[in-house]
Formats: C-alpha cells, sequence, structure tokens
C-alpha cells in the first residue's frame, strides 16, 4: 500500500468542495486560511436569531420589491482559499448564478454573523478582515446570542465598530434603503 502522497498546501476551494462532497448534509464546513474548519451544531436561539432575520429582511425585501435578496448558509467566496458562510447575507438581485450547482458568491452587500462560544475569535477578526475586503460589502453584522448586543462595521464610518445594546436601538442599512430594529433580531428571544 505505500505512504500517500499528502498535499502540504492550503486546500483551495475547489478541492474544499471535493472534500465536503464526502461529508453528511448536516455537517457544516467552511474553508478559512486553505484549512477546513467543522462549525458545532447551532444553538436553538442562534437558530432563532437567524429565523428572525430572514423573516424581517424577506418582509422589506418583499414589501419594497428590493433590488437586492436574503439568502441565509451560502459560502462567500473571498480568495482561491477561503470560503466562510456567513448565517444571513444579503446580495444583489441578480448577483446569483442562474446556475443550481452554484455553491458561493463573491458580490455580497451585508453579512450577518450570530456569535457562537467555538467562533467568536474567527468572526470579531478573521470573517471582519476577509468580508471588508469584497469591494461590494458596505455592512458586517455580528450578532450575540446570549445578551442584546449588536456589532456593525459599516464601509460609510470606514468599518470603525458601531455598537447597539438595546432593543429600542435600530440597525441603518442605507445600501438596503431600510432600517432593523434589535427588537425584530431578538424577537421571542427571552433575552432583555
Amino acid at each position: 500500500m505505500g505512504v500517500p502522497v499528502i498535499s502540504t498546501e492550503p486546500m483551495t476551494v475547489e478541492e474544499f468542495y471535493a472534500f465536503t462532497d464526502t461529508r453528511p448534509d448536516n455537517e457544516k464546513w467552511e474553508l478559512i486560511g486553505g484549512e477546513p474548519i467543522l462549525n458545532a451544531s447551532p444553538s436553538p436561539i442562534h437558530q432563532w436569531i437567524v429565523k428572525n432575520l430572514v423573516i424581517a429582511l424577506g418582509n422589506r425585501e418583499r414589501e419594497f420589491s428590493a433590488s437586492w435578496l436574503i439568502l441565509p448558509g451560502l459560502g462567500v467566496r473571498v480568495s482561491p482559499t477561503d470560503r466562510p458562510e456567513p448565517d444571513v447575507l444579503i446580495i444583489p438581485r441578480g448577483a446569483s448564478s442562474q446556475d443550481p450547482l452554484e455553491r458561493d458568491i463573491s458580490e455580497i452587500i451585508v453579512a450577518f454573523e450570530i456569535l457562537s462560544p467555538s467562533t467568536i475569535e474567527r468572526d470579531l477578526r478573521w470573517k471582519r478582515t476577509a468580508y471588508t475586503r469584497l469591494p461590494s460589502l458596505t455592512h458586517y453584522v455580528v450578532i450575540a446570542q446570549d445578551a442584546v448586543d449588536v456589532v456593525v462595521f459599516a464601509r460609510d464610518a470606514g468599518f470603525a465598530e458601531q455598537r447597539f445594546r438595546s432593543l429600542d436601538d435600530t440597525i441603518e442599512l442605507p445600501a438596503l434603503g431600510i432600517s432593523l430594529p434589535l427588537a425584530e433580531i431578538y424577537r421571542e428571544t427571552g433575552l432583555q
């Protein structure tokens, strides 16, 4: 049998897809720095916040016949060896490929991440840097799941941290022509 040849080069997105095609569907993988990273299963409150975002943003998308689309769980190709997957993202209408086999996108307007204990460092540092390098990105929104605490990094503010900690606060997303109250993000989560 011998010793197999193992590549020491960073994994490419194409190699990542070949790898994830062999994994069970219930596993969520990201490619970070050429390394495949398996994410822990999300908590119920994490998924509740995702649901709230999808409903709130989806309603606005339809109400305003928006020039953008909301999608959960789609990978973002930020380089040949990096493919993170935000919890929810906003893309320009028409940016998604008509190819049903397309697995990721590189033109995004807003990325939303709900912090998990195992991903805090990666979400606040690595993903922030990766997403803000994309010329189309206007906002990166990071949402806590253990407290009412949302951090927004906006291009028009030089991606400086803007923090919101009250259910009465509202996030302005001018690139989308909408605002998003924290009360909608945290609806029925039990967080005060």
